[in-house]
């Protein structure tokens, strides 16, 4: 249980960082400006932020149940 919970969240976490990986190769590709790349962060810090809550929220909590 403890392992299937801590690979689906990394794979959440690999799928979050290879959707900024392609976000930022198509903003360098196009030789965006610096507001761009920022406004692309502050667009994305929420979602990455809650996704980081609730994985620690699930690991904590499986193995203090573990």
């Amino acid at each position: 249980m403890i392992i299937t919970i801590f690979i689906i969240v990394l794979l959440v976490n690999f799928l979050e960082a290879l959707y900024l990986l392609t976000k930022c190769w198509h903003l360098k590709k196009n030789n965006a400006p610096d507001k761009e790349y920022k406004k692309m962060i502050d667009k994305v810090a929420p979602i990455l932020s809650w996704t980081m809550i609730i994985s620690v929220i699930l690991l904590v909590g499986t193995f203090l149940v573990g």
